[in-house]
């Protein structure tokens, strides 16, 4: 069975969300689920360091892995 990890950065540390495939592939699935999860912001604060997708709690999506 194939997955896709998504991985997350909280205050807590890093959160792995695990989904399977159900062989379809994998990268679109990932984008997929960051398409519908998270929404990219260019800058936080003024911060351009900050920029990235993030989830409606604050999460700060760093990628994912297929295995």
């Amino acid at each position: 069975m194939k997955y896709v990890i998504i991985l997350l950065l909280s205050t807590s540390g890093i959160q792995e969300i695990k989904l399977k495939t159900n062989n379809l592939n994998c990268s679109e699935l990932a984008m997929a689920w960051t398409d519908v999860n998270t929404l990219y912001y260019p800058m936080i604060n003024g911060e351009p360091k900050l920029q990235g997708n993030y989830t409606p709690d604050g999460k700060l999506l760093l990628g994912w892995i297929c295995q």
